[in-house]
């Protein structure tokens, strides 16, 4: 919310510079009234606003090109951003992936707007071991007392869509992770080691008999199992059954793979049933985009922010998902200690395999909106609260005092270097700097005085 004379801050990417200038993102804008009188000795502004541009592109974004501060007066409108603005992620360094947009030009060009409070806690250094903290253990549920949090490693589960913009990023996921194939499938090579393994002279008959004896070894190691009394505890009936199971699987696996060779005996038949399958798979593929698309189609001419009827999605899944190709495959697999033997295993692909629909990022963009907010079932909000109000690996977004250091710890003690931001990896903004790290910005204590924040340092610290 910047006034209107106050240009959007660019620049032009020392890793990038063939790019040329380009927006920075905007992080975050802070009101300067609701700091703490104490915070950075007295120093910095009391009134008006901070805003925090930076390039999330970059890999080792240190110098002054990969941010800007900038302090405003007064309020603006909301700005809308640049045109030529990049995407939030580029998809060239790690971080969150957007494989639910259908292309890289998809991708957010902006975070979603997420409200925060300032609040004033105690900035205590300590030591623990080789290392210096400074967050208290649990420091989420001092700032949500009394409020259910989960530890930032239990996500919550995957919901299935609930409005139709759900069901669109679905197959847009689709479209995205299996887009058109570089080669023709009639360009499919196979490879000199296979075509020479499986002319050995009864190379291929010893496929399975190696098979045989893995399954003959395993019933006899399992035969307690197998042929035993029914367990009286439910923890050994539990193994019991999933030893059963495997079992079953080990001898459906061996008959169709008998069956499999039985049809192919040479290194000729099966080298051309390889060749044949991949064109069908080619065509099946290239078919199944296009059914995608159909069904793409179907999804937006509802109002992709209403609810979708179960049953209108169940339908939909359940034709992703049977939307599929069964073929014969191999791989490369070591055999009595020597490399480069010949398995051969059979394998089913779907539309729906493809799916990487991610709507935890969809019940985020909806809770940060009111208007929608209410699309969100209550059994799915339940869940994603308590996640959102963890911090991830303990450490805060803050503002002054000691920083939470990956790789650097505090100084404790007095220090001319202050912290202006320290940004870190969130869930709830779909951050996460590069492995999972935090950025922070620090300014020297003079040149805060007279407020030239062009003189503060970035740093990005990461696992």
């Amino acid at each position: 919310m910047m006034p209107d004379h106050v240009a959007w801050p660019r620049s032009v990417s020392s890793e990038y510079p063939d790019r040329g200038e380009r927006p920075l993102h905007f992080v975050a804008q802070i009101a300067c009234a609701d700091l703490p009188a104490e915070l950075w000795g007295g120093l910095g502004p009391r009134q008006g606003w901070l805003l925090l541009f930076i390039d999330p592109n970059q890999g080792a974004p240190e110098g002054p090109d990969a941010f800007r501060i900038l302090h405003v007066d007064a309020l603006g409108s909301e700005r809308q951003p640049p045109a030529d603005l990049g995407p939030v992620h580029d998809g060239v360094y790690s971080g969150f992936d957007y494989d639910y947009c259908r292309t890289a030009d998809e991708v957010p060009r902006r975070w979603r707007r997420w409200p925060v409070d300032l609040v004033g806690v105690p900035n205590e250094a300590r030591i623990e071991g080789q290392r210096t903290r400074v967050a208290p253990e649990n420091f989420a549920s001092l700032l949500y007392p009394r409020q259910p949090i989960v530890s930032d490693r239990e996500q919550p589960a995957e919901p299935e869509p609930f409005t139709w913009r759900g069901a669109l990023q679905v197959l847009d996921s689709i479209a995205r992770t299996h887009g058109p194939s570089a080669k023709s499938p009639d360009e499919l090579r196979i490879p000199d080691w296979l075509v020479e393994r499986l002319g050995q002279p009864g190379y291929i008959g010893s496929i399975l008999a190696t098979i045989e004896v893995d399954d003959a070894n395993w019933t006899t190691m399992s035969r307690a199992d197998l042929d035993g009394p029914e367990p009286d505890d439910e923890a050994t009936r539990l193994r019991v059954a999933q030893t059963r199971r495997a079992t079953e699987n080990r001898k459906a696996r061996r008959e169709a793979l008998a069956a499999f060779l039985a049809g192919h005996p040479t290194p000729e038949s099966i080298v051309d049933y390889l060749r044949r399958s991949g064109r069908e798979l080619g065509a099946w593929s290239a078919a199944m985009r296009e059914r995608v698309a159909g069904e793409r189609s179907a999804v937006l001419a509802h109002d992709l922010d209403s609810p979708i009827p179960d049953g209108a999605w169940q339908a939909l899944k359940a034709r992703l998902q049977q939307d599929a190709f069964r073929f014969w495959n191999y791989s490369s697999t070591d055999r009595d200690g020597e490399r480069g033997h010949v398995a051969f295993y059979e394998h089913e692909i779907s539309a729906w395999s493809f799916q990487r629909g991610h709507i935890r990022e969809l019940v985020a963009d909806y809770y940060v909106d009111e208007a929608k907010r209410a699309l969100i079932p209550r059994a799915v909000l339940s869940e994603f609260e308590p996640h959102w109000r963890s911090l991830y690996h303990n450490r805060p977004h803050r503002i002054g005092g000691y920083h939470d250091g990956l790789q650097s710890d505090a100084q404790i003690g007095p220090t001319r270097k202050l912290l202006l931001f320290q940004i870190a990896s969130d869930d709830a903004m779909h951050w996460s700097w590069g492995d999972a790290g935090a950025y922070y910005v620090f300014i020297d204590m003079d040149t805060l005085k007279t407020m030239d924040f062009s003189q503060a340092t970035i740093t990005l610290e990461c696992y």
